[in-house]
C-alpha cells in the first residue's frame, strides 16, 4: 500500500529502523524532524544524497499574477530645493508611496526620487532625500511603480514573467545587469522589458507602466516553499503518491545512523536509487512534453555560399 501522508511516513521510518510504532519510541519526534529535513531540501531541486544533480521538479511549480499600475501624471507637483516636502495637485486618490518620481518640467534634475510617504486622498509627500532641483511650483511629473512584491510562497521565481502585450515574455537578469541595461536615470513609462529580483520576494522592472491609464496583467510561475509536515494523517507532502517512499528512505538513513545500525549503508544506496529514479522520471516527462528536447539542430553558418562540399571537395546534393 503507497505512503499517503506524514503520519504513514513516520511509522514506516520507526517500522523498518526497528522502532515500535505505538508512540513508545525514543525516536518518534525525531523521526518527524528527519522527514522535515529532507523534504526541504528535495523541495529545492537538491539533496545531499545526489549532490550533482539539481532539479526543477514538475511537482513543484506553481503559478500567481501581478497588476502592473499605470503611470500616474495627472496635475502638477510643487517641490523646493533642498525639501523633502512635496504637494500633489490635484490630489492622487491612490497612495504614491513607493514609486519613483521623476519631474519631467523646467530644469529638471536627472535624480530620480522614491516617494517615501503618501496617503491616498491627500496632496502632501514626502520624498526619500530633498530635492536636488530648482524650486517648481507647477512642476509636471511621472509617478511610476516598479517594484511589486511577489507572493509570499515564492521560493525561486522561474523566468520569463509572462505578459499578454509585446513583448509576451519578460526576461529576468541580475540586478547588476539591470542597473547596466536598464539604469534608474532613464527611467521612463512604458511595458517592461526586463525583470530583477531586490531580494526574495520583491521584484524590480525597467519600465514604469502603461501611460494610458490601464494596468496590465502578467502571470509567473514559481518554485514555493513547503510547510513543514506535521504527524497526522491531514499532513500531506507535495511530492506525488508514488514516490511519496523516498522522503522515508532518506528519512531512514539518519534514523540508522544515529543508532549506528549496520544496515545504514544498504539504506542509504536505497535512498540514492530511489531518488535517482524519480530524477529519471521527472526528465522523461519533460522530454514528452518537449518535442525539441534533445534534438540535433545543424549549424547555421550565415558566411557560406555556394554548394555544400566535403572535406575532398565533394558537392552534397
Amino acid at each position: 500500500m503507497p505512503l499517503a501522508n506524514a503520519r504513514e511516513l513516520k511509522e514506516d521510518v520507526l517500522f523498518r529502523a526497528s522502532e515500535p510504532i505505538n508512540g513508545s519510541s525514543g525516536w518518534d519526534s525525531k523521526v518527524m524532524d528527519y522527514i522535515n529535513r529532507v523534504y526541504r531540501t528535495l523541495s529545492t531541486g537538491a539533496s545531499e544524497f545526489l549532490p550533482e544533480y539539481v532539479e526543477d521538479w514538475w511537482w513543484m511549480r506553481q503559478d500567481a499574477t501581478l497588476l502592473l499600475e499605470p503611470v500616474y501624471s495627472v496635475g502638477t507637483v510643487a517641490v523646493v530645493q533642498g525639501s523633502a516636502a512635496i504637494t500633489f495637485t490635484p490630489a492622487p486618490a491612490d497612495s504614491q508611496a513607493g514609486r519613483r518620481l521623476r519631474i519631467k518640467s523646467g530644469t529638471a534634475p536627472p535624480d530620480v526620487f522614491v516617494i517615501a510617504a503618501h496617503t491616498g486622498g491627500a496632496g502632501p509627500a514626502t520624498l526619500d532625500g530633498n530635492y536636488t532641483g530648482e524650486t517648481n511650483a507647477l512642476a509636471s511629473f511621472d509617478s511610476m511603480k516598479i517594484e511589486y512584491a511577489l507572493s509570499s510562497s515564492v521560493q525561486v521565481l522561474m523566468s520569463p514573467i509572462v505578459a499578454f502585450q509585446m513583448p509576451d515574455r519578460i526576461y529576468g537578469v541580475p540586478p547588476e545587469r539591470m542597473d547596466e541595461l536598464f539604469p534608474l536615470v532613464r527611467l521612463r513609462p512604458g511595458i517592461p522589458q526586463a525583470f530583477a529580483l531586490e531580494d526574495e520576494r520583491t521584484v524590480r522592472f525597467s519600465h514604469g507602466g502603461k501611460n494610458d491609464g490601464k494596468h496590465m496583467r502578467v502571470e509567473y510561475r514559481f518554485r514555493p516553499f513547503v510547510i513543514d509536515l506535521t504527524d497526522s494523517i491531514g499532513s500531506i507532502p507535495l511530492v506525488p503518491t508514488q514516490w511519496m517512499h523516498v522522503l522515508s528512505d532518506m528519512a531512514l538513513v539518519y534514523v540508522l545512523l544515529d543508532k549506528n545500525d549496520d544496515r545504514s549503508n544498504a539504506a542509504a544506496l536505497g535512498a540514492r536509487t530511489g531518488l535517482a529514479a524519480m530524477l529519471k522520471e521527472n526528465r522523461r516527462r519533460n522530454v514528452k512534453m518537449d518535442y525539441l528536447a534533445g534534438h540535433i539542430a545543424p549549424r547555421q553558418n550565415s558566411q557560406s555560399k555556394g554548394p555544400l562540399r566535403t572535406e575532398s571537395g565533394l558537392i552534397i546534393g
